[in-house]
């Protein structure tokens, strides 16, 4: 995938190896893609060529995760001590390549103290140290850390793109064709194809809306769900409310976010949030499925006609 980036028009678009700077945020509402570009941009600057595709030694250590200056930070939460650590390895010249390279994938993961701990490296950077980070959501990162990153916007796939990527991914049995024509970003194509489980929460989170009108429809739209992830079902299904108030045609696929906008005031959405956020604190104390289910999809409904 790193390689297959390469030829993308958003990869080539982005010009990063012009004149490199010490630090980069790669930014959109997609992570998979922030995230794959950003090892992409990484393996290019330890490469021999510096173009990350020539199957080098160093390459081939990158694939390896184990060139002696690179340094990858992937964690749910990344604390003081994660930092410190590549605090240590800063003043420390590279072994085989031109630069070390720090990556932190998903930086809003970084907690404040260790944004604060972080931001002192970043004011004053070393010429042979360059930082990389991507991030869905700017807003948790801190304006002094923001103010010293080099922030890059990464636009969307296009069509063409998904095309070179589908090929790739069917190369190793993934096959996403049927998604190309769909406005999905590699984030949800990635989830939809690796987890099975996923795709049938978003199915029958769709099928509600298609056929939720009264009161009448709530029991066979609620004997059809198929999704063995209850709990994480409420989860999702707030998340794409949320996607209908903010009018994000990006995150799921662009009809579902239609169909709830053109049923659904947006008053009434965001009523439901909270009825949302009870049925899941329901549903891990145990308390039955589908009669939460039932009672979540009548209180839905009764949001939408009191906003008429």
């Amino acid at each position: 995938m790193l390689e297959t980036i390469y030829n993308t028009s958003v990869y080539k678009n982005l010009g990063l190896n012009k004149n490199i700077m010490h630090s980069y945020l790669f930014f959109s509402s997609d992570k998979e893609l922030n995230n794959i570009i950003a090892m992409s941009f990484a393996k290019t600057l330890i490469c021999e060529k510096h173009t990350g595709n020539d199957n080098c030694k160093f390459c081939k250590q990158f694939e390896a995760k184990t060139h002696p200056d690179i340094t990858i930070l992937n964690q749910d939460s990344i604390k003081v001590e994660d930092i410190s650590k590549i605090i240590n390895k800063l003043n420390t010249l590279p072994i085989s390549a031109d630069k070390k390279v720090f990556v932190i994938l998903n930086a809003d993961t970084i907690n404040e103290i260790a944004q604060n701990k972080l931001l002192k490296s970043l004011e004053e950077p070393n010429s042979h140290n360059i930082f990389i980070m991507t991030t869905t959501k700017t807003d948790k990162i801190l304006n002094t850390v923001m103010s010293r990153l080099n922030k890059i916007f990464v636009p969307l796939l296009n069509h063409d793109d998904k095309k070179i990527i589908a090929t790739d991914l069917k190369k190793n049995g993934i096959d996403i064709t049927n998604y190309i024509n769909k406005d999905f970003n590699l984030t949800e194509i990635m989830n939809f194809t690796n987890n099975a489980n996923y795709k049938t929460i978003i199915e029958d989170i769709n099928n509600i809306f298609q056929n939720l009108n009264t009161t009448a429809d709530i029991p066979n739209v609620v004997n059809s769900i198929k999704s063995n992830e209850k709990t994480t079902f409420f989860t999702y299904l707030q998340d794409i409310l949320l996607s209908c108030i903010k009018e994000d045609y990006n995150k799921y696929e662009k009809n579902l976010i239609y169909t709830i906008n053109l049923k659904f005031p947006k008053k009434a959405l965001l009523n439901s949030l909270p009825l949302i956020e009870d049925a899941y604190k329901k549903q891990i104390s145990n308390v039955n499925f589908f009669y939460i289910l039932d009672n979540l999809l009548f209180n839905i409904l009764k949001e939408k006609f009191l906003c008429k």
